[in-house]
């Protein structure tokens, strides 16, 4: 009987990397503008091009750092960019998360008014810069690039030996929030082979990277972490790990338990894609949030995958629609619900080169109340 082999979309995509061999690739990517950063800790100066693209209203990463400016107060202020984050109101309750509360700040009771750019008249242009003869002075873009060892093709089961557009929306995401995880503790659930978990490295302090050892995975994935070490922030410490979300946190290694007590952060991408699996890294996440004393927020990244049925008589996305399920079933198991589920807003530039389709999409998990 011949085995069922899926191949991620990303594949199809023509110039989301140039190829060096039969399983390596180069996935390019523009660094993130920072026109008041200070030079790199490598030494290199930061670029001051922007990102590939902007979605919709064309609003400019200028834009987005005023309005950073204008409520980051302090440091327990955790957005950098716009108030990007939306909540699912009617399938949870109405108390508030950190970034929630300041778009109250910002746009009054409603809380609607998702990326919008209300500050946007107060931002200046960048100012254009002359050399010693008086030519404009353009500052090209700073690229840089991963190189990722990865499948072209796999079993259902191996998924994580490919590389999905998840990953790099998660990357995209870190990358413009560079600032938030800067220093910063931060674990990965599903690493695969390890592109997220690479970006969030050029910023955080530590970084876990986990998966199941199926079909040399974890190899895999210290073999990319250490190909890509040079990108790395020169203080971040990289784990790499195994962690199946099938087995209760409980039953986790006490060293493993040890380095999670600091963490930050948990990012994931492109892990919902089985019900069984989605069931287990729901149980994971929840876990998570209630033996992680530090963890802040959990950011999910997963595209909706379309099929049209017979029973409901329309196109629906099945594993999308069936984590939102599950996870109000345990979110509301005792009555209440614990955390909020927000929809991250997808109003932030492309470093990466690929197809950043509209069926993307960016979750955030956090404690509903504090």
């Amino acid at each position: 009987m011949s085995v069922l082999e899926v191949t991620s979309e990303l594949y199809s995509e023509a110039e989301f990397c140039s190829t060096e061999s039969d399983s390596i690739s180069k996935f390019t990517f523009v660094y993130p503008n920072r026109r008041d950063a200070a030079p790199a800790e490598n030494g290199t100066q930061p670029g001051l091009a922007n990102g590939m693209d902007k979605r919709n209203n064309g609003q400019s990463v200028a834009d987005s750092e005023s309005k950073a400016s204008s409520v980051k107060d302090s440091e327990e202020v955790e957005e950098e960019s716009c108030f990007e984050e939306e909540s699912f109101e009617s399938d949870y309750g109405d108390s508030l998360c950190e970034e929630e509360q300041e778009e109250v700040l910002l746009y009054g009771e409603s809380g609607d008014e998702c990326c919008i750019a209300t500050h946007q008249k107060d931002a200046k242009p960048p100012p254009i810069v002359l050399d010693k003869d008086g030519d404009v002075v353009v500052v090209r873009q700073r690229k840089g690039a991963i190189e990722i060892e990865h499948r072209k093709s796999t079993r259902l089961d191996a998924v994580g030996l490919q590389i999905w557009r998840g990953a790099l929306l998660l990357g995209d995401y870190i990358m413009h929030n560079e600032r938030k995880f800067k220093n910063t503790h931060i674990l990965e659930l599903g690493s695969g082979v390890g592109l997220t978990s690479i970006v969030a490295s050029m910023y955080a302090r530590e970084v876990i990277c986990t998966d199941i050892d199926i079909e040399g995975l974890l190899d895999l994935l210290r073999d990319n972490v250490q190909r890509n070490a040079h990108l790395s922030s020169p203080h971040c410490r990289v784990h790499v790990t195994e962690l199946d979300f099938k087995v209760s946190y409980q039953d986790y290694p006490r060293d493993l338990k040890t380095k999670l007590q600091d963490v930050q952060y948990v990012i994931a991408a492109d892990v919902i894609y089985d019900d069984d699996i989605t069931e287990a890294f729901v149980r994971t996440i929840v876990s998570l949030l209630l033996e992680l004393p530090k963890l802040k927020a959990i950011y999910i990244a997963l595209e909706k995958r379309y099929v049209f049925t017979l029973e409901d008589m329309d196109s629906v996305a099945p594993c999308y629609d069936y984590f939102l399920r599950y996870f109000e079933k345990r979110n509301g198991r005792f009555g209440v619900n614990r955390w909020k589920l927000i929809n991250v807003c997808m109003d932030f530039p492309r470093y990466f080169d690929y197809d950043k389709v509209k069926d993307l999409v960016l979750l955030k998990v956090c404690h509903a109340s504090k």
